[in-house]
């Protein structure tokens, strides 16, 4: 697993919960990361973002167009 700088991550144990937050890339590992209770740690579950494509349709409206 690659940390990037920025990422947080959180332990799955909830009587710990602790966190960190990278302050440094690192470079390849296969290991998994774990907590200072043996927890493993994880990223906190972020939602979606949905973005809206009106704009991008009124741009490529044109090239669909069919001649009549």
């Amino acid at each position: 697993m690659v940390l990037k700088k920025g990422q947080r991550y959180r332990c799955q144990n909830r009587d710990c919960a602790a966190e960190i937050e990278v302050t440094k890339d690192s470079v390849e590992g296969d290991l998994g990361l774990s907590c200072c209770c043996g927890s493993e740690m994880k990223k906190p579950y972020s939602p979606p973002v949905f973005t809206n494509r009106d704009a991008d349709r009124e741009i490529l409206a044109p090239l669909f167009r069919t001649k009549a």
